[in-house]
C-alpha cells in the first residue's frame, strides 16, 4: 500500500459516496479521495461491511499527497544489486522525508515498512562483507565443490554439503553413507579440500 497512482476516475467504484473527489488508488486497489476541505482519505476497496463505510486518514492536504507520489520510488523494496552505500543513503533520505509529517499517516506507514526492509538488507550486507560472512560464503562454496567431488568420484548417492557453524569453520556432509561410500571413504576424499575447516558426517535417517 505504499505506491499511489494518481487517477480521478470513478469507473468501477459503484456507490462510492458523494462529497469526495477520487484522486488515486494504491497498489492494492484501495481508493484515495479528498473531502471538501482537501483532506485525503484512504478507502479500502475490499471489505465485508457496507461498501466504502470504512475510511482512514491518509493526507491532511493534497500537497502532502503529491509530495508522497514524487518521493514514493524510495519506498520500493531493496534491489538485489543495490550496494550498502546506496541502501544507507536511501534509508537516510526516507528518515529525512518522513520527519515531522504527522499530517501524512499514509506516508508514515509506507516509510515504516520501507525502513524495516532496508534495515534487514543493510544488516545482511554488512554481515556478508564481514570476516565471518566471507568465511561462511566460502564454506558454502566449498560445500558445492565437495558435492561435485563426490559425483566426479563415481558416487550416485544424494549428498548435501553445508556449513554447520555460523562462522563457516565446520562443513557437514549429509548422506546415507552406505558401502562402498562409508564415512571413512567420504572423509578421506574430502578432507584434503578443507584446509583448516572441520568435517562432520551426518547420516540421513532411513
Amino acid at each position: 500500500m505504499t505506491w499511489i497512482r494518481l487517477d480521478s476516475s470513478r469507473e468501477g467504484l459503484a456507490a462510492f459516496p458523494d462529497g469526495y473527489t477520487v484522486v488515486g488508488t494504491d497498489q492494492l486497489g484501495d481508493v484515495l479521495a479528498a473531502d471538501a476541505s482537501g483532506k485525503v482519505w484512504h478507502f479500502p476497496h475490499d471489505t465485508s461491511r457496507v461498501p466504502w463505510q470504512d475510511r482512514w486518514p491518509a493526507f491532511d492536504t493534497m500537497e502532502l499527497l503529491h509530495e508522497h507520489v514524487a518521493f514514493q520510488s524510495n519506498f520500493e523494496p531493496p534491489a538485489h544489486d543495490e550496494d550498502l552505500p546506496a541502501l544507507q543513503a536511501r534509508k537516510q533520505a526516507i528518515q529525512r522525508f518522513v520527519k515531522g509529517r504527522r499530517g501524512a499517516p499514509f506516508t508514515r506507514r509506507a516509510a515504516q515498512s520501507a525502513l524495516e526492509s532496508l534495515r534487514e538488507e543493510i544488516e545482511d550486507k554488512r554481515f556478508h562483507a564481514s570476516k565471518k560472512g566471507r568465511a561462511l560464503a566460502e564454506c558454502q562454496a566449498l560445500g558445492q565443490r565437495c558435492e561435485q567431488t563426490l559425483r566426479d568420484a563415481g558416487s550416485s548417492a544424494a549428498w548435501i554439503c553445508r556449513s554447520a557453524a555460523p562462522d563457516g569453520s565446520v562443513l557437514a556432509v549429509m548422506g546415507a553413507f552406505e558401502p562402498p561410500w562409508t564415512e571413512q571413504r567420504v572423509t578421506g576424499l574430502l578432507t584434503p579440500l578443507l584446509a583448516k575447516r572441520k568435517l562432520v558426517c551426518k547420516k540421513n535417517p532411513n
